[in-house]
């Protein structure tokens, strides 16, 4: 599949970010930098879990959708 180099390049910058916005949650939740109960560091993980998936996942269709020349 033919891709256009800007779309590729914003399609991977968003998905990089989204996996080191995860990374970076998942550190500051094992090393306990920020003072929180059990729930609330469940939830923090949760949300940043699924962020970090959504992110993931409207990156890839943005490349899809937006990366083939020929159809507009």
């Amino acid at each position: 599949m033919a891709m256009r180099p800007a779309v590729r390049n914003r399609g991977i910058m968003l998905i990089v970010f989204s996996v080191v916005q995860w990374l970076f949650m998942r550190y500051i939740l094992a090393n306990g930098l920020f003072n929180m109960h059990t729930n609330e560091r469940i939830l923090y993980f949760c949300v940043s879990s699924l962020g970090g998936a959504l992110l993931i996942f409207v990156g890839l269709i943005y490349m899809v959708l937006r990366g083939n020349p020929d159809k507009e």
